[in-house]
């Protein structure tokens, strides 16, 4: 418990000055800054000029639609299938990182680092990106532009996450997490093991004289394992943009609770704090950039408090069984109660424990967390955008019931910005019901029978439809309908809202500010926030309770 504490103390103190940080470097606040975007961007001879919402919006297109193509390539290149490669191009183009191979077995080091690597750092910075777009639209008076999009990527990339993760990249090679060129070693095993034709482990397997025996029986087509495959790589550089970019994929099929890529308790507590920190230090950011800090304290603390409430339901049922399956025994059970909490409010999606072995009411935790749209805290700037949609949703609820016309931050909300509001705040349960639904009537193989089969399921779709990446398995990755349509979806959940959070920005932005008036509705205080908790939940339990009633609720009560 006092590790969980320290996690959430640590990140708290960091995020606010990266926070302001990030403001600075997003709103042209820092002179050198400024020069190296202008000197790069001269030397690349793109224009510097601001653009409006359809403009920022095809610049982000652009460099998603190179960036899934080159990506694509790479995958292929490797000898991947094709449904794989595809749904792989689009996991990590969106932000999600869904792995539907083993990156060990499928991916030498040159493909992870200068494939998903990049990816990690471009999907993670023009969520920021999008993101300071929408707010500066919020606070502009009558223009039409929302900044240039290639500026505010550079400043992103260069400025606020290369440093941070070349710091964390030194901190986790130095307690063991590979970083080096080579894509693997071999250590001769202190015993040798058998495995099956299957490649499963013989736990009673006895092995003599070059022979496999079980029970005294000889063990056809056993094989003797006498060396261990270790993994290289760049891999400290991999996990550290892993984490802090709010993307997931690891290095293992195990992730993060391998020791190749979470080697100690240090690490543990780093790369968790890590997942949570720019979600959280962007809502300073909002405060800052706003001249409002109070708006940002109350957008934090509805996170905040929504949070602290779903980590805490995570881990009671959690420390209460006490069961060990599915858990690393060098971090235990509260820390990886924890980490589940907060990779799948963060939109991260990595894991240091097996979540298929989560008691029932932790799974649904989990699974409301992604399917209220991660925006506790959600995705790096992604989160935040979509938590500001609900802020929009909320003030024109709350117009509704005292008879005024909805206003936010001294502008006038109508039938326009609700709509995208909306748009924005129902694209995430679509696609994972939709998923559901078609995935429902063509089972995928390999799932559990009963209610935790359909859990599986639910889980499956909701990971890949809210960006997020995680999954409990128990079903086979193969073919065209998880691989497919995934990558349809996870397409979807991420550039449709980012759309929305554009086209509001834009028409916001071209508004002139309302004068400040006694009847207008505070949206800084403590009333506003349980208004905005109140909201998102009802959006995820409107949407979602019938699943959820069939999956982890039907598997709690039977």
């Amino acid at each position: 418990m006092s590790l969980t504490i320290l996690t959430l103390v640590l990140t708290l103190v960091l995020a606010v000055p990266l926070g302001l940080w990030c403001k600075k470097v997003l709103n042209h606040d820092v002179p050198f800054v400024n020069r190296t975007e202008e000197f790069v961007m001269k030397k690349l001879h793109i224009s510097s000029r601001e653009m409006n919402w359809k403009q920022y919006l095809l610049a982000a297109g652009l460099l998603a639609a190179v960036s899934f193509a080159v990506l694509l390539v790479i995958l292929l290149a490797q000898g991947m299938e094709f449904w794989v490669a595809f749904n792989t191009a689009c996991s990590f183009v969106t932000n999600t990182n869904w792995q539907s191979y083993d990156p060990v077995l499928s991916l030498d080091w040159q493909a992870q680092a200068f494939g998903l690597t990049v990816q990690n750092f471009v999907s993670a910075a023009m969520g920021i990106c999008v993101l300071f777009a929408l707010i500066r639209g919020l606070i502009q008076k009558q223009k039409n532009g929302l900044g240039n999009f290639w500026q505010d990527m550079l400043g992103t990339l260069l400025f606020i996450l290369l440093p941070l993760n070349l710091l964390v990249s030194v901190i986790l090679a130095q307690q063991g997490v590979p970083m080096n060129l080579n894509s693997e070693q071999y250590s001769a095993l202190s015993e040798p093991v058998a495995a099956d034709s299957q490649g499963l482990i013989l736990e009673d397997a006895l092995i003599e004289n070059g022979q496999v025996l079980v029970d005294g029986k000889p063990v056809q087509d056993a094989v003797i394992i006498t060396e261990q495959r270790i993994p290289g790589g760049m891999a400290a550089s991999q996990i550290a943009i892993k984490q802090s970019g709010t993307n997931g994929g690891g290095i293992t099929a195990a992730n993060s609770a391998s020791p190749f890529e979470n080697p100690t308790p240090l690490t543990n507590v780093l790369e968790n704090v890590l997942i949570l920190l720019i979600p959280m230090a962007l809502c300073f950011s909002f405060g800052f950039m706003t001249k409002n800090r109070k708006q940002g304290y109350a957008v934090f603390a509805a996170m905040f408090i929504l949070f602290v409430l779903a980590a805490a339901a995570v881990m009671i049922p959690e420390l209460q069984a006490m069961d060990m399956e599915g858990k690393e025994a060098r971090i235990g059970v509260a820390s990886s109660a924890l980490w589940s909490a907060s990779t799948t409010a963060a939109s991260s999606g990595s894991v240091n424990s097996a979540l298929n072995s989560m008691n029932p009411v932790s799974s649904m935790i989990c699974l409301v967390l992604m399917q209220v749209g991660e925006v506790i805290f959600g995705g790096a700037g992604s989160g935040l955008y979509g938590m500001l949609a609900f802020v929009i949703l909320t003030v024109f609820i709350a117009g509704l019931m005292v008879g005024r016309t909805p206003e936010f931050m001294h502008k006038k909300i109508e039938p326009r910005e609700m709509k995208w509001a909306v748009i924005l705040c129902l694209a995430t349960p679509v696609c994972i019901l939709a998923g559901s639904a078609i995935s429902a009537l063509c089972p995928m193989e390999g799932l559990d029978p009963g209610a935790h089969g359909f859990t599986q399921l639910l889980y499956a779709w909701s990971s890949m439809g809210a960006n997020n990446g995680s999954a409990m398995g128990g079903y086979s990755t193969a073919g065209w309908l998880l691989n497919g349509l995934g990558g349809l979806l996870m397409l979807a959940a991420r550039f449709v809202p980012m759309a929305g959070a554009l086209a509001i920005a834009g028409s916001l932005s071209a508004k002139k500010p309302l004068a400040d008036n006694s009847g207008e509705l505070k949206t800084d205080n403590g009333m506003f926030v349980f208004l905005l908790i109140l909201v998102v939940l009802l959006i995820g339990a409107l949407s979602f309770f019938p699943a959820l009633a069939l999956g982890p609720v039907a598997e709690f009560l039977g």
